[in-house]
């Protein structure tokens, strides 16, 4: 039970951090994508480095799980348990942001800068099109792959250093995805996304679930090469 904790806590944390970055960014611009990129990355080293020796490590992504659980570091029944913590601690780590949020921006409405509710909610979610919906895939694809890949190898080979690793890698991840595809690369920033925008979020989330997902399994298909680790 104290794992499944440690997920959920340090998804909440990462996604209290996460969608304060992204709100400042996209609705009232008072961020740059270069805070976007520090605060992902920070806010996972901080998650991994508090919650990680709990909770095999920390992963903190649906996908990661996923690929831990094909390689055998974890079981499935741990996979599944970590990624409905996951799923509650994101929604519930999000919802406490645009409460926060939103209450500040009602008490400090101007004229020059009076963001709506339904601003905030639809700057939270990855967008495409038919058009780009191919190319979104493929991003979302490669650089979910390379951070499932990144994430469980360090934790394997080197656990005290893999928040710091895992960190900067998601720094470096965020800055190629996000002006790409918005930089989803987690299941559940799309999933808790939708949550609170409902039909706000568009028809191609999608795209961004199976490119994870698929990322997930054929990352935890790479690292099968590479070692048999005991489930825990």
């Amino acid at each position: 039970m104290r794992k499944y904790l440690a997920e959920f806590l340090g998804t909440l944390l990462f996604m209290l951090f996460a969608g304060a970055s992204i709100i400042y960014l996209t609705a009232f611009n008072f961020a740059q994508i270069f805070d976007i990129m520090l605060t992902f990355g920070l806010a996972l080293m901080t998650s991994m480095f508090i919650w990680g020796p709990w909770a095999n490590g920390g992963h903190f992504n649906p996908a990661v799980s996923i690929g831990a659980a094909i390689t055998g570091q974890i079981t499935w029944k741990t996979c599944l348990g970590y990624t409905v913590a996951q799923l509650l601690g994101g929604i519930t780590g999000l919802g406490f942001t645009i409460a926060g949020i939103n209450g500040l921006s009602n008490i400090q409405k101007s004229a020059s800068q009076n963001i709506s509710t339904t601003q905030i909610l639809s700057s939270l979610h990855p967008t495409s099109s038919d058009l780009l919906a191919p190319y979104t895939f493929g991003v979302e694809l490669v650089l979910t792959f390379f951070l499932v890949l990144v994430i469980l190898l360090a934790i394997q080979e080197h656990p005290r250093l893999s928040p710091v690793i895992a960190g900067t890698f998601l720094t470096l991840t965020m800055f190629t995805a996000f002006p790409l595809s918005g930089g989803a690369l987690n299941p559940v920033r799309v999933i808790a996304s939708i949550f609170y925008t409902s039909n706000q979020a568009g028809s191609f989330i999608w795209i961004y679930l199976a490119a994870q997902l698929l990322a997930a399994v054929l990352a935890g298909g790479v690292l099968r090469i590479f070692y048999r680790p005991t489930q825990a």
